[in-house]
Formats: structure tokens, C-alpha cells, sequence
């Protein structure tokens, strides 16, 4: 009983409540404080049957940022951190607000001012950014970029011996 006395001593109670702090400060900091790229994008989406032109011309300010002004095929990278955000879209005359929260494990997205403007769901106006190569299959490891390996390894490249003596 005496053991159990000399090791839940007040210094204990106050490290263990630091490493709680800390705990919790490394949470908060990782939620509110976490960067992510929206790749506000102006160009026709098809979803499922349905169409969607591009804006012919728009006005889209996140958070209360400067606007950037979009025309059709447009598409610009903005920076914002934390999950929800505000985005007001002026088109001619026409108004559009609203507001859309990230996911936490994804770094960058893709908003589609057609689909929003559509008054589609969040889940079919945001989707996550893929690079091109990756969509291609050039990059990203896994199969794709092993069987790339064993082609350029046999020489069977497109090009045949490209080394040259001068």
C-alpha cells in the first residue's frame, strides 16, 4: 500500500495532465490548423445522365478572399485552412452562396462551380483531386509502375536504342 502511495504523488497527477494537454493541443492544432488545396474548377461534369455547362463567366470568393474571376475551362488552385469554408459565386446577375466542409484526410479537392451552382449535394460537387499521372497510371507506384519498370528494363520502348557514339 505504501508502493502505491509513493507513485501516485502530486508530480505524477501534474505530468500526466501535461501529457493530456499535449495530447489534446496536438489534436486541435491538427484539425483547425490543417492546409488543403480546392481546386475550384469551371468546366463541364457529367454526373450520372445529367450535364453540367460551365458558367460562361463567375465571380468565386472563398472565406472572404479576393475573388478570382472564372470563365469556361478555367481552373485555379486555392489554399485554405481548416474544414468548413464559405463561397459566394457571382454569376451576371445572379448570386450564389454556400458552404462546404472537407474531409479531414483528404489534402486537395475539387469544387465544380457547374454542380454547385446546380444545387447538387456536397458529395457530387466535391470529389477528390487525383493527379493526371496518377489516372494514367505513370505514377504512384503499385502495378502500373512495375510493369513500366520491366518494359524499360527489356528494352521494348517505343523509341528502340536511343544511346548514340560519337
Amino acid at each position: 500500500m505504501n508502493r502505491i502511495k509513493s507513485i501516485f504523488t502530486p508530480a505524477f497527477f501534474v505530468r500526466v495532465a501535461v501529457i493530456v494537454l499535449i495530447i489534446l493541443l496536438a489534436v486541435f492544432l491538427y484539425h483547425y490548423g490543417k492546409q488543403h488545396t480546392v481546386y475550384v474548377d469551371n468546366r463541364m461534369i457529367k454526373i450520372g445522365d445529367e450535364s453540367y455547362r460551365p458558367l460562361s463567366r463567375a465571380e468565386v470568393s472563398i472565406d472572404g478572399m479576393e475573388s478570382q474571376t472564372y470563365r469556361q475551362r478555367t481552373r485555379r488552385e486555392e489554399t485554405v485552412v481548416r474544414q468548413k469554408h464559405t463561397i459566394r459565386i457571382e454569376s451576371g446577375d445572379d448570386v450564389y452562396e454556400g458552404e462546404f466542409t472537407l474531409p479531414v484526410n483528404q489534402d486537395a479537392v475539387v469544387l465544380s462551380l457547374p454542380a454547385f451552382v446546380a444545387g447538387l449535394g456536397q458529395d457530387q460537387y466535391l470529389s477528390e483531386f487525383v493527379p493526371m499521372a496518377q489516372q494514367l497510371g505513370l505514377g504512384g507506384g503499385g502495378a502500373a509502375e512495375e510493369s513500366a519498370e520491366e518494359a524499360t528494363a527489356a528494352g521494348d520502348d517505343m523509341f528502340g536504342d536511343m544511346t548514340m557514339e560519337f
